[in-house]
């Protein structure tokens, strides 16, 4: 008798050992997405449907999420606040990702748009990861993808997780000096001078695209690599090439990142422009 309770016991302890998502479902925080109403659109400007599917932490329910491109297609997924949020940490699950280029966007109290976070490589798996630094006065948020598939987004949220609170310890009695010590003299430390960027010599441009959103990104490249952007431009305008170009961002490199690099839609650009100089 005590045998066969014995390994019910056992049963019962793999059971729950082995049952996916059990302990990591219960350490993870609220979020501030939690049941609510994604919207979905061609932007945030243009909202085409809602969709519960990825608040509802099923990851067995999934929202299919292509990438960007012209036409009435809901290629943004968004949500607007009825408050001002702070963010700091957040969480992108998706199925079938391939460690392609997704973003989230996020908005100020003013409708301006602040920034967008790339999301690489951490896009696929159900945990949370930390920004740098807490997001604050967040009005509006929307995620989007560049790469050359469909993404099934099955689980997504944004959270304001509050530090634990570490006890304080108990103060000790302070001992009674009896003679008064001599003060220590510190020397004085010797400053060093700082270091001067170095600026690349030779040919340079700033390139200023302009987005059929009104949107102006600017980037510092050298000469080499506009023309590289503007063959690439040519070519997609003669009916070949890829559909996005990659611009490197070099040394406006916030954040853990060993590079940054924004993709640009050749159906979405305007205009582009390219004012020469030399750097000595």
């Amino acid at each position: 008798m005590k045998k066969k309770i014995a390994g019910f016991l056992v049963l019962c302890t793999l059971f729950f050992i082995l049952m996916p998502g059990a302990t990591k479902a219960a350490e993870q925080p609220v979020g501030l997405l939690n049941g609510v109403k994604m919207l979905t659109g061609t932007s945030v400007t243009n909202e085409l449907g809602s969709t519960l599917k990825v608040t509802d932490n099923d990851v067995s329910t999934v929202f299919s999420l292509p990438y960007e491109r012209s036409g009435n297609v809901e290629d943004t997924i968004f949500y607007n606040f009825p408050k001002a949020v702070t963010i700091n940490a957040y969480k992108m699950h998706i199925t079938n990702y391939d460690n392609g280029p997704v973003y989230l966007a996020y908005w100020n109290s003013s409708g301006t748009l602040v920034s967008r976070i790339p999301l690489q490589p951490n896009a696929g798996t159900d945990q949370i990861y930390y920004f740098p630094e807490a997001i604050t006065g967040v009005t509006r948020i929307s995620v989007y993808q560049t790469s050359t598939i469909t993404y099934k987004l099955a689980e997504m949220n944004v959270y304001n997780i509050l530090p634990e609170p570490t006890s304080s310890p108990t103060a000790e009695p302070t001992p009674e000096i009896t003679a008064t010590p001599e003060p220590t003299v510190e020397p004085t430390p010797t400053a060093l001078p700082s270091p001067t960027p170095e600026i690349p010599a030779g040919n340079r441009a700033i390139l200023v695209v302009t987005m059929n959103t009104g949107l102006e990104k600017e980037f510092d490249l050298s000469m080499q690599e506009v023309n590289a952007f503007i063959v690439w431009y040519e070519n997609k305008q003669a009916g070949s090439g890829t559909a996005s170009y990659a611009i490197n961002k070099h040394d406006n490199n916030k954040g853990p990142f060993t590079s940054r690099k924004d993709y640009v839609i050749f159906d979405k650009i305007l205009t582009f422009s390219v004012d020469e100089y030399s750097a000595e």
